[in-house]
């Protein structure tokens, strides 16, 4: 291990247009890419990774890969030049006394920082926050296609093959009566096979929420994400004191706030950030 500081010599932020294995269909955008990338260099000649994007562009979050990009090159960057690599608290710190928002980016840049750190120590990125607890982390999988065919087929294969069991599907984008048409086949198709998931990502209104709810519970859905817009928090407590199964909020999380607000108001069950 390196007993020397590492300066962080350069930031480096590069767009990348990683394809997704077929079209990810939300309420709100559709998406055939992931794009952005973030690399840390320091003076020692580690180069750190990490990633900075957001689903959907400007449909999503209020950044974009473009923006963060941006903002890295133009803000973050020169702030940090030459600062401890291996004290990403004090790094992160500063950025956060001088720049508002941009929590991607900032994501993305702490996240390459956490990498140079773990690089230089020679030990895997877990050990920096107290050691793994497991060897395994079960990972839900995305069906977001928009057809019930192939989103059975898909779901189907990932179970043949062992690699998921879980399965969060994307709606929003159509009628509710078709989203929870879509959702109940997949559900009964897996039956107990598979768990579904359903992330709306704010696409319904409060009452279109409660109405769809009760059925899909009755489907065997396991979790609600994010059913109404981010700002309607009395909507969100309210649909989560009536709904049968766990509600998440996504969205709605721009900070610990808001969590702290959210969980004592009751109006989530599970957050997701």
């Amino acid at each position: 291990m390196s007993t020397q500081p590492a300066q962080i010599r350069a930031v480096e932020t590069i767009l990348v247009d990683v394809p997704t294995i077929r079209s990810h269909r939300l309420s709100v955008a559709t998406m055939r890419a992931q794009t952005c990338w973030c690399a840390s260099y320091g003076s020692d000649g580690i180069v750190g990774l990490g990633e900075g994007t957001t689903i959907g562009r400007l449909a999503y979050g209020e950044g974009s890969s473009e923006s963060i990009k941006v903002n890295i090159d133009t803000y973050f960057a020169p702030l940090i030049a030459c600062m401890d690599a291996t004290r990403s608290g004090v790094v992160m710190a500063k950025l956060r006394e001088n720049l508002q928002g941009n929590r991607f980016a900032q994501c993305a840049l702490e996240t390459a920082l956490f990498d140079v750190q773990a690089q230089r120590m020679n030990v895997p990125l877990s050990e920096l926050f107290g050691g793994r607890v497991t060897d395994a982390v079960e990972v839900a999988w995305t069906l977001a296609s928009g057809d019930t065919g192939r989103d059975i087929d898909e779901a189907e294969q990932m179970l043949a093959m062992k690699r998921h069991r879980i399965f969060k599907l994307k709606i929003g984008a159509r009628a509710v009566e078709d989203d929870v048409k879509h959702v109940a086949a997949i559900a009964q198709a897996l039956d107990s096979g598979g768990e579904v998931r359903v992330d709306v990502n704010q696409a319904w209104s409060e009452t279109e929420a409660i109405a769809a709810a009760s059925r899909l519970a009755d489907a065997g859905v396991t979790l609600i994400e994010q059913p109404v817009v981010a700002a309607n928090r009395v909507g969100l407590k309210r649909f989560t004191s009536l709904a049968r199964v766990p509600i998440m909020a996504d969205e709605a999380l721009r900070g610990p706030t808001d969590a702290f607000v959210l969980a004592r108001d009751h109006a989530a069950d599970v957050f997701l950030r």
